[in-house]
């Protein structure tokens, strides 16, 4: 009993958070949770299709199931996430949560034991785990979430790849993969060793799991999520179009070089190619880094670390649950032999970006709102500077002033001549909108279901707009052409255009957007 207790008594503290936040969430709202349910749910009853990444279909059917106080919307997650929990959707929504916050909670302590055990981690360092990431436990606990799981398979791959079981580890990569398609920028990792036969076992497993997942939910879906809910999450287009909360690069430099006279009036400036190319810029010199460290680290943790940061800071979103996953440059730093110093400062930093409020400092004027994003990046400082040595600068710089070139040049970022109809406090999500006498109603949608707003609007006459493969079309000439999904155009007095869009924002998260018409013509 006493062997035991000393080798696990690091991990009591957690165990008891686990267990008293698990038990918090048996009556907390089902929240994020739904989400995947509903995915499983509708995978089982055979009507899960891609209408379900249009959050108004999505809310209505579980509304029509006899849900209520449900607002969620699928994307950006995969179908194959609709597989993993079809399952769980044949109990009760509350006992399917219980039980599976009971199994993420298995396999996180799981693979927190099994990963400090490999890496021969102090008990002392663990001790910490539940102050240092308290918020992301809380909220993967009580949201429903799955980067609990998402941690147990990157921990088994990686443990796996070091023991040279390379079929496993790839097994186990894959999943990952198919469950959030970020961690597919850590094939990197052997791309840049040359492991040509790792990629192929990756690629093996990836194409049957996809299989699987196609055989249950059909081809259909697997073609609209990668042609195109996955283009609109890799713009950070999954709710609104300025969403700070996600505090990503893309978010910043978005509010930072577009301005939009309704919802970001106050841009530094203007130019969404300098956008393009300060996003694209960052991203390249994150992965010319990672090659130099991947080719010549020694500490192949520290590496994996590295590129776990570099795949949250390239996230065009990002969440408080996501950041269980800076639990790899926790551990990362701690086996490291960099000096105590910087084991403390990485520590700090790693707890600031866990638990620095968001509620309060998202209330502070841009770029303070962007907080944890600059703790992050001064966290990416403090690996890199233990890494300097093992990249070559003068082959960096030379890609980088060529690629800033080139970007600058070439950069071109798809632009509407629409704006907002209404204001920023606006609803999120409208489904529908009529012009009658002398108002404008509209119909929204949020956890309370259906919504009604009708407001003043002085207008003489108005006529239905044919809408042709997407795009707006007035006596067979296209009027607007964007790449958002359009909703019922009506020319107003002859003058301009109101219609609905999801243009620069999740996909379905329609609002009202208006276009002069002579603007429209010389598209």
């Amino acid at each position: 009993m006493k062997s035991i207790f000393s080798k696990y008594y690091g991990l009591i503290p957690l165990l008891m958070l686990l267990s008293f936040v698990g038990y918090q969430s048996i009556s907390f709202p089902i929240h994020d949770f739904a989400n995947y349910y509903f995915g499983g749910k509708f995978l089982v009853e055979g009507h899960f299709t891609s209408l379900c990444y249009f959050p108004f279909e999505f809310n209505k059917a579980i509304a029509d199931a006899g849900y209520s106080g449900i607002f969620v919307s699928y994307a950006p997650n995969t179908p194959f996430l609709a597989l993993i929990f079809a399952p769980f959707s044949v109990l009760p929504i509350a006992i399917s949560k219980i039980i599976f916050n009971s199994l993420s909670i298995f396999a996180f302590l799981y693979s927190i034991q099994k990963l400090s055990s490999f890496y021969q981690i102090k008990p002392i360092y663990l001790l910490l785990i539940p102050i240092i990431f308290f918020i992301p436990i809380r909220n993967e606990i009580l949201f429903g979430q799955i980067y609990f799981l998402l941690f147990f398979f990157l921990s088994e791959s990686w443990m796996a790849y070091q023991k040279n079981q390379l079929k496993t580890s790839a097994c186990y990569l894959a999943i990952a993969i198919l469950l959030k398609i970020f961690p597919a920028l850590l094939l990197l990792i052997p791309l840049f060793k040359n492991q040509f036969k790792y990629l192929l076992y990756i690629a093996g497993f990836g194409f049957v799991f996809l299989g699987i997942s196609v055989c249950f939910s059909g081809f259909e879906i697997w073609q609209y999520f990668l042609t195109t809910v996955l283009s609109k999450a890799s713009n950070g287009e999954i709710s609104e179009a300025y969403v700070s909360n996600y505090q990503s690069m893309l978010m910043f430099l978005k509010e930072l070089l577009i301005y939009e006279p309704t919802l970001n009036r106050t841009t530094f400036y203007n130019s969404p190619a300098i956008f393009l190319a300060l996003l694209l810029l960052f991203k390249s010199t994150l992965l010319v880094f990672g090659f130099f460290i991947t080719k010549k680290a020694t500490d192949f943790f520290l590496a994996l670390s590295y590129w776990i940061l570099v795949m949250l800071l390239i996230s065009p979103y990002g969440s408080t649950y996501t950041l269980i996953l800076l639990l790899f440059p926790y551990f990362g730093l701690i086996q490291s032999d960099c000096s105590k110093r910087k084991k403390i400062g990485g520590v700090i930093l790693i707890f600031l970006a866990n638990n620095l409020p968001t509620t309060i400092f998202l209330k502070y004027p841009f770029p303070f709102s962007y907080l944890r994003l600059f703790v992050l990046l001064l966290l990416l400082t403090l690996i890199l500077y233990y890494c300097h040595k093992h990249i070559n600068y003068t082959i960096t710089a030379i890609l980088l002033v060529t690629l800033s070139v080139l970007s600058i040049t070439f950069a071109k970022r798809e632009t509407s001549y629409s704006k907002y109809f209404l204001q920023k406090e606006s609803p999120i999500l409208i489904y529908d909108f009529q012009v009658k006498g002398q108002r404008l109603t509209y119909c929204y949608w949020n956890e309370n279901g259906e919504n009604t707003v009708a407001i003043p609007f002085e207008h003489s006459n108005e006529k239905p707009l044919q809408l042709k493969e997407n795009q707006i079309y007035y006596n067979g000439i296209r009027l607007i052409s964007d790449s958002g999904h359009k909703k019922k155009p009506l020319l107003v007095d002859g003058k301009f255009i109101l219609y609905l869009s999801d243009y620069d924002r999740g996909i379905g998260f329609y609002t009202i957007r208006k276009v002069m018409l002579n603007t429209a013509d010389d598209e």
